[in-house]
């Protein structure tokens, strides 16, 4: 008795504490992806991402922890889904941070989220693919670009750090005015971007570029949000623009804010000429409050658009404070970063932006063929699947059986 004691003790310890756990629940969370298309061009990323910041609006919430740390995420064939658990700061909810395989993921995507009675590590950690800045724990320095505008400071609200970055003009152009990362160039175009940041503090005028150059005029997805109280205007107006379409009457981020863009480069046509191999894109941009379409976005799509692309790789990303006379706005001409997470999306990125709920899981009903004790669990017309048993995702194909054919004496039995 005392060495099946010793046993079940060491199960739980190791691997950090958790191999004895009680599974509570079982749910299901849906994205489906608004203006879907299949990609026209290739990408070499097996992953796609998705920042979850929502869950806790879900009817459900009574059975998540407030820091989501009792949950896990895995596809419906039992694929575990590698998660990076992100904390509430202030009014800011806590998020999870989701990698799934890129081939399991459609215009609907479902999902398993399990409920557990105990607590979790993040199993998935920055690196490779996954780039991010943290000001509670990482020396700014090894991130951004240095210049006299940026500062570390103390934060009351959880007791960390926040990344102060000033705009400071720079008349002779040797030093940056603005917030520029020195992480993230070179990640391929084919596979997409999505940035999120969550501030301390964003407002007033500030342009985000998902793909800059320093010195250069490179942009991905590119935003400019303009208080014209201000600047040198001194106007009654405000506005944020999207570089693909649209725009707002009003400032989109103003105060403690998370900032989510994402931009996508799926080729249709490719050459070369005697400035090297180009390619021509469709291209989709969006910057949003959140990730899924009940947050606040401005959203474009330029389809077939005819520029002859000679980059193939990401730039950096550069948030700048902009437009302000530095002698007169002081108190405004700045933000306060938290964190940034940097990611490859070539699915979610290329396509509208999506809905996502959390609902009950479901069961897949329908027909099950058998002849004799042999079940035959796919049903083929020609080459086309129309129905597979165990795929609880597979959307309704038409697989019907006519009222004429039902309750006879068939040897296949329905």
């Amino acid at each position: 008795m005392l060495i099946l004691l010793f046993l079940l003790y060491y199960l739980y310890k190791k691997d950090n504490k958790l191999l004895i756990m009680t599974l509570t629940s079982e749910l299901q969370i849906n994205i489906e992806m608004s203006n879907y298309n299949q990609r026209s061009g290739s990408y070499s990323s097996n992953y796609d991402y998705l920042f979850l910041d929502n869950l806790l609006d879900s009817s459900y919430a009574s059975s998540f922890r407030s820091d989501l740390k009792n949950l896990k995420i895995k596809t419906f064939d039992g694929t575990q889904c590698k998660i990076l658990y992100l904390p509430k700061y202030g009014s800011q909810p806590a998020a999870i941070l989701a990698r799934i395989p890129s081939n399991k993921i459609k215009e609907t995507t479902k999902l398993i989220l399990e409920v557990h009675d105990t607590t979790f590590s993040s199993t998935l950690a920055p690196g490779n693919d996954l780039l991010m800045f943290d000001a509670n724990s990482d020396t700014y320095s090894n991130f951004f670009m240095n210049y006299s505008g940026l500062s570390i400071n103390n934060d009351s609200t959880d007791n960390g750090r926040f990344l102060r970055a000033r705009f400071v003009p720079s008349l002779d152009g040797s030093s940056p005015t603005s917030l520029f990362t020195t992480f993230a160039s070179g990640q391929s175009l084919a596979n997409g971007r999505v940035t999120v940041a969550r501030f301390k503090r964003i407002n007033g005028n500030v342009n985000v570029n998902d793909n800059a150059t320093y010195h250069e005029s490179t942009t991905g997805s590119y935003m400019m949000q303009i208080d014209f109280n201000l600047t040198a205007y001194q106007e009654d107006m405000q506005y944020t623009s999207l570089n693909y379409d649209g725009n707002k009457s009003y400032c989109l981020f103003n105060g403690a804010e998370t900032l989510v863009m994402a931009s996508s480069y799926d080729a249709y046509s490719s050459g070369s000429d005697d400035e090297g191999d180009w390619k021509q894109y469709h291209l989709h941009g969006r910057v949003s409050t959140g990730t899924s379409n009940d947050s606040d976005y401005l959203e474009g799509f330029l389809k077939n658009n005819p520029t002859k692309i000679y980059q193939n790789n990401y730039g950096e990303v550069e948030i700048a404070p902009e437009w302000y006379a530095t002698t007169e706005f002081e108190e405004w001409n700045y933000v306060d970063l938290k964190w940034l997470l940097i990611f490859p999306s070539p699915i979610f990125a290329a396509n509208g932006i999506p809905e996502i709920t959390v609902t009950e899981k479901q069961t897949k009903i329908g027909i099950r063929l058998y002849k004799g004790e042999h079940e035959y669990p796919k049903a083929y017309k020609g080459s086309r699947l129309l129905w597979d048993a165990n795929d609880e995702t597979m959307e309704n194909t038409g697989l019907y059986i006519p009222d004429k054919i039902k309750n006879k004496d068939w040897d296949w039995v329905f």
